[in-house]
C-alpha cells in the first residue's frame, strides 16, 4: 500500500463505484486499473469492481477469468465467490455455480439476494427441498417480491400449482413494479395451464407478450396452452419463434404433446427422440411425462404392444397415482383394451382416470362411448336367444293347434249330422247362448278393471306413504340427535327432496327432477348457516362495516366494487340478490383470504369442525354446481344421472348436513 495512501484509494474506489453505478463501465474500467497499478498489494474489492466493469462492457470470460484468479488468493471472499457463481449460472453451468455460491451465502448470511441466486441455481439443478430451504432464509431475511417469484417457482416444479398460483397472486398485488407483476403473472399462467385451465392461461400470457415481457422460456408453454384453448395457428407461431430462438428439452415434450393433438405421432416421436438428446429436463413429473407422450404417439400410431408395456409401467407408478398426470394414462389404457374390443377392462381404465380427475372431458366421453357399446353387445346377444326361444315356442304351438284342429274337425263332422236334425232349435240355442256369454265377459271385463284400478290407487297410496316415511326416517337417521337443531324451512326442503327421490324409486320420474329439488334445499342450507346466520353474527359484534371496507375491491366515487357478490350482498345500502349455491361455496374454499377474515372468524367461532370440513364441504358444493345444478339450468338434464344424484345425497345427508347442526 505504499505506493498510494490509503485515504486515496478509497477516494478513488468511491469515484470507480460511481461509475459503475452510472454504467459508465470504460471510465470505470480505466479507473480501476490505474488503481491495480498504483496499489502495492491489490485489495480484493478493486478485482471485483474492475471484473463488474468488464462484464459490463460484455467481456464475460474475461470477467470470471479476473474474479478466479482473485479466489486463488482469497477463496472465502463471499463478493467473488458471488460474481462467479452468478456468471456461470447465467450461461447455464448449474453445477459449477453452486459450488460457488453456496460458499458465497455460507460467508455471507445477511445477504438475500444471494441465497434467492442459490435457491434458483439448486432448482435448476433438481435440488427442489435443498432450494426450498435456501429461499426460505432469503424471505426470512427480508427478501422482497423476487424470493417469492423463486419460491413461486419451486412449488410450480414440486406439483403444488395452486400453491405456486396463489403465491403470485400475492406479488401481484404488492409487487413494486410491472416488470415483477408481469413475470408473476406468467408463473401464474403456467400454474393455471398445470391446473387444466388452458383459456386462463393462455389470456395471463397474453397480456405479459402484448407489453413485450414474455420470457422466451414461457413460449412453449403459451403454445402448448394455445392448441388446448383452440388456437392452433397461434400455436403454431409460437412454436415456430421458440424453434428459431433453440428450443429446449422442456419445449420438445411440449411441441410432442401438440403433435398428439393433432393427430401426428411420427412429429410427436421425431421430437421426443430430440428431448432425449437434449437431456434438459430434471424436476419430477417431466420423465413420466415423457413416457406418457411416446406412449400416447405409439398408441395412435397402432403399435399397441409398446405403447400397452410403456403404459401399464406409468400406470404403476407414483407419478400414475397423481391427479394431474394418472387421468392420460388410463385413458390411453382404456383406448388400447376399446380398441381390441375388451370395453369392460376399458370401462375400469376409464372409471380409474375418472376418479382421479372428475372433470377430465375425454375420460367423461370415453366411459359414456364405451357403456352404450357394452350394452348394445348385450343387447344383440339377449335380442338372439329370444329370437331362438321364440321359433322353438312357435313350432310347438303350431304343432299342438294341428292335432287339437284333428280332433275338431272329427267332433264336428258327427255335430254337423245332429245338428241337421234339429237346426232351427240349435240356432235358436246358439243365439241364446251367444248373447249371454257376450253379456257375462263384458262383465267380467268390467268387473276386472275396477278392481284393477282400485287396487292400483290403494298400491299408489301405499307408496305414497311409504316414501314419506321412508323420506322423513331417512332425514332423522343421518341427522340423528342433530334433527332437532336443523332450521324449520331447511329441513322441510329436504324432507320433500327425499321424498320425491323415495317416489322416484318406483315412478318413472328422471333423475333432474329430484337434483332440482335437492340442490335447492342445499342452496337453502347454505343460505340459512353461511348468509343469514354470518349477517346476524356481524351485527352481534360490530363487524359488519369493517367487513365491508375489507372486501372493496374499487372504489369511484359513490360506486363501490366488492372482491365478489357474496360481500355485496351484505351491504344494505345496495339490496340486490341473495348469494347463490355456487357463490357460497367459492367463498367456503377462499375463505382464508384476507378480505374474508371476518367470515373465517365466523365459521371457526360457530361450528365445532375440522378446518379441512369447509373444503371437503366447497368442494362438494362446486361438484354439485357442476355436475347436477348446471346442466339442468342449461338444458343438458340427460347429463344427470341417478348415480350422480344418489353419489349427492349420501354425502349430503350422511356426512355434511349432520355435521353443519351437530
Amino acid at each position: 500500500m505504499a505506493g498510494l495512501p490509503k485515504h486515496k484509494l478509497h477516494k478513488l474506489l468511491e469515484r470507480a463505484q460511481a461509475h459503475l453505478v452510472r454504467n459508465e463501465f470504460g471510465d470505470a474500467e480505466a479507473l480501476l486499473r490505474e488503481i491495480a497499478r498504483s496499489a502495492d498489494k491489490i485489495p480484493a474489492q478493486v478485482i471485483s469492481f474492475l471484473g463488474d466493469a468488464v462484464l459490463g462492457q460484455g467481456r464475460e470470460d474475461e470477467a470470471v477469468s479476473l474474479w478466479q484468479k482473485e479466489l486463488e488468493k482469497n477463496p472465502k471472499d463471499p463478493e467473488l465467490n458471488a460474481r462467479v457463481g452468478m456468471s456461470l449460472s447465467r450461461r447455464g453451468k448449474h453445477a459449477e455455480a453452486v459450488a460457488y455460491l453456496e460458499r458465497a451465502q455460507g460467508e455471507k448470511r445477511q445477504d438475500p439476494a444471494t441465497l434467492i441466486h442459490l435457491a434458483w441455481v439448486l432448482a435448476e439443478l433438481g435440488r427442489l427441498a435443498d432450494a426450498e430451504r435456501t429461499i426460505g432464509r432469503a424471505i426470512g431475511m427480508g427478501a422482497g417480491p423476487e424470493g417469492r417469484l423463486v419460491l413461486a417457482m419451486i412449488r410450480g416444479r414440486q406439483g403444488r400449482y395452486a400453491d405456486a398460483e396463489r403465491l403470485c397472486e400475492e406479488i401481484e398485488r404488492s409487487a413494486p413494479s410491472d416488470e415483477v407483476i408481469d413475470a408473476a403473472r406468467s408463473m401464474r399462467a403456467d400454474a393455471r395451464l398445470l391446473q387444466g385451465d388452458a383459456a386462463g392461461a393462455l389470456e395471463l400470457w397474453k397480456a405479459v407478450r402484448a407489453r413485450g415481457r414474455l420470457e422466451p422460456s414461457h413460449l412453449g408453454h403459451m403454445a402448448y396452452a394455445a392448441q388446448l384453448a383452440g388456437e392452433p395457428t397461434l400455436a403454431d407461431a409460437l412454436i415456430e419463434e421458440r424453434s428459431r430462438q433453440g428450443a429446449n428439452a422442456e419445449d420438445l415434450l411440449l411441441f410432442a404433446q401438440v403433435s398428439n393433438l393433432r393427430g401426428r405421432p411420427e412429429q410427436a416421436l421425431e421430437q421426443l427422440r430430440q428431448a432425449d438428446e437434449a437431456q434438459g429436463i430434471r424436476y419430477p413429473g417431466h420423465d413420466f411425462e415423457v413416457q406418457a407422450t411416446r406412449g400416447r404417439a405409439l398408441r395412435l400410431l397402432g403399435r399397441r404392444e409398446e405403447a400397452r408395456k410403456i403404459l401399464s409401467a406409468l400406470a404403476d407408478s407414483a407419478e400414475g397415482a397423481s391427479a394431474r398426470l394418472g387421468p392420460k394414462v388410463h385413458i390411453d389404457l382404456g383406448h388400447l383394451a376399446a380398441e381390441e374390443g375388451d370395453f369392460e377392462t376399458a370401462a375400469a381404465h376409464f372409471r380409474a382416470a375418472l376418479k382421479m380427475d372428475p372433470g377430465d372431458p375425454e375420460a367423461q366421453r370415453a366411459r359414456e362411448l364405451t357403456a352404450r357399446r357394452v350394452a348394445w353387445r348385450e343387447e344383440i346377444a339377449a335380442s338372439a336367444e329370444a329370437r331362438v326361444e321364440a321359433v322353438r315356442a312357435e313350432a310347438e304351438a303350431l304343432k299342438r293347434r294341428f292335432f287339437q284342429r284333428e280332433g275338431e274337425l272329427e267332433a264336428l263332422r258327427a255335430e254337423l249330422e245332429r245338428l241337421k236334425a234339429a237346426q232351427a232349435e240349435v240356432l235358436a240355442q246358439a243365439k241364446q247362448a251367444q248373447e249371454e256369454a257376450r253379456r257375462a265377459a263384458e262383465k267380467a271385463a268390467a268387473d276386472a278393471r275396477a278392481q284393477q284400478q282400485q287396487k292400483l290407487r290403494e298400491e299408489l297410496a301405499q307408496r305414497e306413504a311409504e316414501a314419506e316415511e321412508k323420506g322423513r326416517a331417512n332425514v332423522e337417521a343421518a341427522l340423528g340427535a342433530a334433527l332437532s337443531r336443523v332450521p324449520r324451512p331447511v329441513l322441510e326442503a329436504f324432507l320433500v327432496a327425499e321424498k320425491t327421490f323415495q317416489k322416484a324409486l318406483y315412478a318413472d320420474l328422471p333423475a333432474a327432477a329430484v337434483v332440482v329439488l335437492y340442490t335447492g334445499a342445499l342452496e337453502r342450507a347454505l343460505y340459512t348457516f353461511f348468509v343469514e346466520r354470518f349477517q346476524k353474527w356481524l351485527r352481534e359484534r360490530g363487524r359488519l362495516q369493517d367487513f365491508l371496507r375489507g372486501a372493496v375491491r374499487e372504489r369511484r366515487g359513490t360506486r363501490v366494487e366488492y372482491f365478489d357478490h357474496f360481500v355485496e350482498a351484505f351491504d344494505e345500502e345496495r339490496p340486490g340478490r341473495a348469494p347463490s349455491m355456487g357463490e357460497v361455496g367459492r367463498v367456503l374454499e377462499r375463505r382464508h383470504e384476507s378480505y374474508l377474515r371476518a367470515f373465517a372468524d365466523f365459521l371457526a367461532e360457530t361450528w365445532r369442525v375440522e378446518d379441512a370440513f369447509f373444503d371437503e364441504l366447497a368442494a362438494f358444493v362446486h361438484w354439485s354446481k357442476t355436475e347436477l345444478r348446471d346442466p339442468v339450468a342449461h338444458g343438458r338434464s340427460d347429463e344427470v344421472t341417478y348415480d350422480k344424484l344418489r353419489r349427492f345425497r349420501e354425502t349430503l345427508l350422511g356426512t355434511l348436513l349432520a355435521k353443519l347442526v351437530a
